[in-house]
């Protein structure tokens, strides 16, 4: 079954939604909660979250995925969006799906998309006995690379936010990262990791995923390279690979 979740976050509302297989008695299963990619939301292009969320459900296992604040259906201006914003909501919504009553919280596991990935890894960092699998897809570990690079090259606006394609960037999400290593600490998780890259994703190169897989080296790490596979895994035949990966990882 499908249903609406509702998560207040610094007076601000985050919608999400829930997939939970039908019980035929109260009864509890494994979760893993979705975080979307900068610009994106809970179904991600394509339906790419939605699709994931519905395969788990026929291998018996829920998800869980909301918009950040500022995206999707959220409350928010994507304006006030930060990567340090992001990663407390994140935090928040792991409380959250720890209080579910449907939920085994032994077994609450996370995967990210790009910059979802390199929040997940956040997460994973400061509750690293409350998550039990980390899954990262095409994870963002250039996200200072990429906001320094918005803001050298995208249009500015007179309050000095840019024009990204349509949506205000705020000069708040630059300065948050100008100066943070995203790799920093994150090897204190000591769980299963496993990472997914595609070898042509220009968006985040691969090495950035190999530095991940580095970082994570004194753990069980994986990490699977789809060959000429882009950022958004953009062939039917490339998706199958990343959701067949994801779900024998997740799922063991």
């Amino acid at each position: 079954m499908e249903f609406p979740l509702s998560l207040e976050v610094n007076g601000l509302t985050l919608r999400g939604m829930a997939h939970r297989p039908d019980f035929e008695s109260p009864s509890t299963c494994p979760v893993v909660i979705l975080f979307h990619g900068f610009t994106g939301s809970k179904t991600e292009g394509k339906s790419l979250f939605v699709r994931f969320a519905r395969e788990l459900l026929k291998n018996g296992m829920g998800t869980v995925r909301f918009d950040f604040s500022g995206s999707g259906e959220s409350d928010g201006l994507f304006s006030n969006m930060t990567f340090s914003l992001e990663v407390e909501e994140a935090e928040e919504i792991l409380k959250m799906v720890h209080t579910l009553d449907w939920v085994d919280s032994e077994k609450i596991m996370l995967t990210g998309f790009s910059m979802g990935g390199a929040i997940a890894a956040q997460v994973a960092k400061k509750y690293p006995n409350q998550v039990h699998k980390l899954c990262l897809w095409s994870p963002a570990g250039n996200m200072s690379e990429i906001a320094s690079a918005h803001f050298k090259k995208s249009p500015k606006l007179a309050n000095g936010n840019m024009d990204i394609g349509g949506l205000e960037l705020g000069l708040a999400f630059y300065e948050d990262l100008k100066d943070r290593d995203l790799y920093e600490g994150i090897s204190v998780y000591k769980n299963p990791v496993m990472i997914i890259h595609g070898t042509k994703d220009q968006s985040v190169p691969y090495e950035y995923g190999q530095k991940y897989a580095k970082s994570y080296s004194k753990n069980k790490v994986k990490i699977h390279l789809i060959r000429d596979a882009d950022h958004v895994f953009s062939k039917l035949s490339w998706v199958e690979e990343l959701f067949r990966l994801s779900t024998e990882f997740l799922k063991d």
